[in-house]
């Protein structure tokens, strides 16, 4: 399953980017995020691996991380495991002539056993959950 979303931030992409990295901002963007555990690897570059910790409806969730690409300030990409599947976020952030940045991801989901069939059904669960976490981080890139 693949799809992308989308949102202009009303903020310099410098600082979109920064506050997008903070690992102190999560909780202001990210549903049901606990906690982040860096496993390896140098933080915030290629091959660095971070466990996120979240809690969706009363049930514990354990994600590891993993930094595929790092092209800051223009993109990251991002590969997720977790029990439901595999997923790879790749988040591109366009500056434009106003000083406003387009956030941009572009979503990748594989996923195992019942999950291949719920996953047909609930595309749209999948992708109004992103819009959520990018709506999410506009409003606190903003607020600031």
């Amino acid at each position: 399953m693949r799809y992308s979303c989308f949102i202009t931030i009303d903020k310099p992409r410098g600082t979109v980017v920064e506050m997008f990295q903070d690992p102190d901002g999560i909780k202001n963007w990210m549903d049901g995020f606990q906690k982040m555990e860096f496993i390896s690897g140098e933080k915030g570059k290629v091959g660095a691996k971070t466990d996120f910790y979240f809690k969706h409806k009363n049930r514990e969730m354990l994600i590891h991380e993993t930094i595929l690409e790092e092209n800051l300030p223009d993109s990251i990409k991002f590969g997720y495991e977790s029990p439901a599947g595999y997923n790879e976020v790749e988040t591109e952030f366009t500056e434009n002539d106003n000083g406003k940045t387009l956030v941009t991801t572009n979503n990748y989901f594989k996923f195992g056993g019942a999950m291949i069939i719920m996953s047909f059904f609930f595309k749209g669960m999948f992708r109004k959950q992103s819009e959520t976490h990018l709506r999410k981080l506009k409003e606190w890139v903003e607020s600031v």
